[in-house]
């Protein structure tokens, strides 16, 4: 098994007040709504998430990533991190900042994954995974985006 992760980071304006935005993207019972590849999730306790991934296979490999997720929220930011235990891992960090009549939203996520390939094979799948991270990461923000300003 290897250890593959990925980090995205973004910096953004949406169009809506900041206890909107701060409201979704720290509240996982709201942003789940935003959140495309994921199959189930549970609220497991106050502020504790387990989320489970769509199954994916690529070049040959299968994988669904399972974590379990500790929010903590402190006024408009949101830091969380993941449980021991799991096969995959989520840690990071958003700040909501009123800009006007817009809200700033500064995020960063780390993503790991403890795929089903030797660590020799690592180098291969680093960049497929990088790209998915990217992909994954960028199209919750798109959504949460469109979610806050409808």
């Amino acid at each position: 098994m290897a250890w593959i992760e990925g980090t995205e980071a973004r910096k953004f304006k949406v169009d809506a007040p900041i206890d909107v935005v701060a409201d979704f993207f720290c509240d996982p019972a709201q942003f789940q709504e935003a959140f495309g590849e994921m199959e189930s999730c549970e609220e497991l306790e106050d502020g504790v998430w387990k989320w489970t991934l769509v199954e994916k296979a690529e070049k040959g490999i299968t994988f669904q990533g399972t974590y379990t997720v500790d929010y903590r929220r402190d006024g408009n930011t949101c830091e969380w991190t993941t449980r021991p235990g799991s096969n995959s891992k989520s840690t990071g960090r958003v700040v909501c900042t009123a800009r006007g009549d817009k809200t700033e939203v500064d995020y960063t996520e780390t993503l790991s994954f403890d795929l089903p390939i030797p660590k020799l094979a690592a180098k291969i799948f680093k960049p497929i995974v990088a790209r998915e991270i990217r992909h994954g990461v960028g199209d919750f923000l798109d959504r949460g985006k469109e979610i806050c300003e409808s």
